[in-house]
């Protein structure tokens, strides 16, 4: 695990894999709609926003983010999980 208990670290890591994701279709963050994370109890969403900021920049059209806290993960040293909706044109 990348950043095991730093949540910085593991917000750019898993904002990172969603843009490799974004990417394979030829989208990026300016095409997500909706976000979810999955904080742990006692976690500073503040961190988060601004690794966000780091990784995708400011968008002219952010996604709705929706900020859960949890009380743990099956991974001790997981602080955050991150999931997300992107619309992305048919390419047909």
């Amino acid at each position: 695990m990348v950043g095991a208990g730093d949540l910085e670290l593991q917000t750019k890591q898993a904002l990172n894999n969603i843009a490799i994701i974004l990417a394979s279709e030829n989208a990026s963050f300016a095409n997500l709609v909706k976000l979810n994370i999955y904080l742990v109890r006692g976690s500073d969403p503040r961190i988060g926003y601004k690794a966000f900021l780091e990784v995708a920049g400011e968008l002219d059209n952010p996604p709705l983010v929706t900020v859960l806290f949890v009380s743990e993960f099956a991974r001790p040293s997981c602080l955050l999980e991150i999931d997300g909706i992107a619309v992305i044109e048919d390419k047909d």
